[in-house]
């Protein structure tokens, strides 16, 4: 088959995946694997080499968890339109998955320097944002989600209203400067982008409710201004870390991050990143001196 072929193919397969009930993350989640590797594709036909070589091209820049993602989305679109024999017989992307780094105090105020210099619509957005990201440590598609009355003004909370599991909802506290960021968003930023009605808490410029591949481009946008990548998921590796080198109990992270409390201890291996100062913190406490 064709890229032309497959674009009209994965528009139907979409529709049929939304008709048996799936997630409109879940969706959109097979729309945004299916559109990079449609797009690399770029009407060429498909055979079992050309997806062996995607994963080769894509792996250079990426990490194995978003080559893993989109292996096993196309895959499942594939066998879901009879034709899983274009994938051939490569195996799931395998490889070791480096620690993820988490951001400098330097980095983050030069961030935050750069988001509170322009008052425009979609940067007092974005200022919002990385609010959250930054001190709720909260996931991409999260932040998507989030409606109006998500936003506890008299608590201070925002409600998260659930994803990956039943214990991905929660209440997270909000704490300065979120708060006063979330207020400006909302009387200066959000009414500029308002097109019609919405109950979305963050939207784009043409009024429609920001997507995780908007928002990503988003963030790809302002890492270019300040100097260094900026992701979702970096951040949440970031806010993780802060409370671990705080000593916050290990079952009050858990339940902010919405992790299963089963795996609770493996994602605190994950998500924490002591660094030599830490270390060095850790012997003083331990040893005295």
């Amino acid at each position: 088959m064709f890229g032309a072929e497959l674009e009209y193919a994965a528009k139907d397969w979409l529709v049929l995946k939304e008709a048996e009930g799936k997630r409109p993350d879940t969706i959109r989640a097979y729309g945004e694997h299916l559109h990079i590797f449609l797009k690399w594709l770029a009407g060429r036909e498909l055979t079992p080499f050309a997806f062996v070589t995607f994963f080769r091209d894509y792996r250079q820049d990426h990490a194995v968890k978003s080559c893993q993602t989109i292996y096993t989305t196309m895959r499942t679109f594939l066998k879901g339109i009879g034709q899983l024999d274009l994938a051939g017989q490569m195996k799931k992307p395998e490889g070791d998955v480096p620690p993820k780094k988490v951001y400098t105090e330097g980095q983050l105020r030069a961030l935050f320097l750069l988001l509170r210099a322009d008052l425009s619509p979609t940067i007092l957005r974005n200022h919002a944002i990385v609010c959250l990201l930054r001190y709720c440590g909260v996931r991409a598609s999260e932040v998507c989600r989030l409606r109006l009355d998500d936003l506890i003004g008299h608590e201070d909370l925002v409600k998260i209203r659930g994803g990956k599991s039943r214990y991905a909802k929660r209440d997270i506290p909000l704490i300065s400067p979120t708060p006063q960021v979330l207020a400006v968003y909302l009387t200066r930023g959000r009414p500029k982008l308002l097109r019609g009605y919405s109950d979305y808490l963050f939207l784009t410029e043409d009024g429609t409710p920001l997507t995780r591949n908007t928002l990503r481009l988003a963030l790809n946008r302002l890492g270019k201004k300040v100097g260094f990548p900026i992701s979702a998921h970096r951040c949440r590796h970031t806010w993780a870390t802060a409370h671990v080198r705080v000593k916050t109990n290990p079952k009050v992270i858990g339940y902010m991050a919405g992790w299963l409390p089963k795996s609770l201890y493996e994602m605190m291996e994950v998500y924490g990143h002591p660094d030599l100062q830490d270390m060095r913190d850790a012997q003083r406490e331990a040893f005295g001196g």
